[in-house]
């Protein structure tokens, strides 16, 4: 009898979860040359991020992985820069952040949670921004590659639901590979 009851709550979640959603393939652009550096981040990248999530992160292990690329088509890069560390991921992933250069430091752009590598760039979506190619996994979820569209407010923060919708990312190039492990 106890195990009837205890198997209820997990029929009602299953039973509210949406169905499977077919990857949509994405549009391939032509080849550009995009900076990845997976194993050491751009001059600066990772002290301007251990200043801006705090102090109370300055003593914790963490690495950043970072690369660039040309999002919004301006002839500029934007650096998209991943810390990893126990007390920066979780089990859904790490934050992405897109980052502007602003003289010798950063200015962010945009932080997308629950993100793993690898990280593509996408063709340009309706504002002339290049959307992201977010991989996501892990904390329950099954693994694949959401594009992340970006609109007046910036990229969507949260890759696992809408506006970001799932494809296969085929040839589309990478921002940042999965780094070698240590």
């Amino acid at each position: 009898m106890r195990l009837a009851f205890a198997s209820i709550p997990v029929l009602l979640l299953a039973a509210c979860e949406d169905p499977p959603v077919e990857p949509v393939e994405a549009p391939t652009a032509p080849a550009e040359a995009v900076e990845a550096a997976p194993e050491a981040p751009l001059p600066g990248v990772e002290a301007f991020l251990r200043e801006q999530l705090g102090d109370d992160l300055s003593d914790m292990p963490f690495r950043v992985v970072s690369g660039t690329a040309d999002l919004d088509g301006d002839g500029s890069d934007e650096v998209l820069a991943y810390p990893m560390g126990p007390m920066t991921c979780g089990s859904g992933g790490c934050t992405l952040y897109v980052l502007s250069p602003a003289g010798t430091s950063y200015r962010i752009l945009d932080e997308i949670s629950v993100s793993r590598l690898p990280i593509y760039k996408l063709p340009a979506g309706a504002d002339g921004w290049a959307e992201l190619g977010i991989t996501v996994g892990g904390g329950g979820m099954e693994g694949g590659v959401m594009a992340v569209p970006h609109d007046s407010a910036g990229y969507a923060g949260n890759p696992t639901v809408p506006p970001a919708y799932e494809i296969d990312p085929g040839d589309a190039q990478i921002i940042i590979d999965e780094p070698p492990l240590p």
